[in-house]
């Protein structure tokens, strides 16, 4: 920062410099560093209110180094607690042909959700087989038409190995026995769900 014209310490003039000249030398010696050290307090005085009026700024602003600004702390924190818009609203007409009859059907030991309409089916690919149910359903409890499912397969000896689920996304739930089963659950259309049946 440029030093003030006016604050930049100067050989005494004029009457100061007369009246100085019938001081004795160590008193004129006093007068000089007093001088000297009234410049270098200003001088720091001066630096440290740049200091603080640039530290204000950049509080004020909410701006990073970039000039993006920073959200809010408690905005975010809202944001985050929030709940994600459930259920897909898009009309079934626009989700295929759900009223299709698949080439292949489960086999007879692997029973599948009743009231679903089967309508697709993939495979085999190896020893496995994709098979899709379509079921009228709240497209926003993923998890009950999941446990529905597993618990179909349950009663006819599978064992549920273990469920999990992704809230608003997705539910599964694995299952072994005469076959190794994987049930997906996922929002398919307005008042629809799709059940996957992977089987190997």
């Amino acid at each position: 920062m440029a030093t003030p014209a006016n604050l930049v310490a100067s050989p005494p003039t004029g009457a100061s410099a007369r009246f100085e000249g019938f001081l004795p030398d160590h008193e004129q010696d006093l007068i000089s560093a007093s001088r000297g050290i009234i410049f270098m307090n200003i001088t720091r005085l001066i630096a440290a209110a740049s200091v603080a009026v640039a530290a204000v700024s950049l509080a004020g602003c909410g701006e990073t180094s970039n000039g993006v600004a920073q959200e809010n702390p408690a905005s975010a924190t809202s944001a985050a607690a929030s709940p994600e818009p459930k259920g897909n609203g898009i009309p079934c007409s626009e989700a295929g042909d759900l009223t299709g009859t698949p080439e292949r059907k489960p086999p007879a030991d692997m029973p599948v959700l009743p009231g679903g309409q089967l309508y697709l089916s993939k495979g085999p690919f190896g020893k496995t087989e994709l098979f899709f149910l379509a079921k009228d359903a709240d497209p926003t409890d993923l998890e009950g038409v999941r446990d529905e499912a597993a618990d179909v397969l349950a009663k006819a000896g599978y064992k549920i190995e273990r469920k999990d689920q992704e809230a608003g996304s997705e539910a599964e739930a694995h299952l072994s026995g005469p076959h190794d089963v994987a049930i997906q659950v996922i929002q398919l259309c307005e008042g629809k769900v799709r059940v996957k049946y992977t089987l190997s």
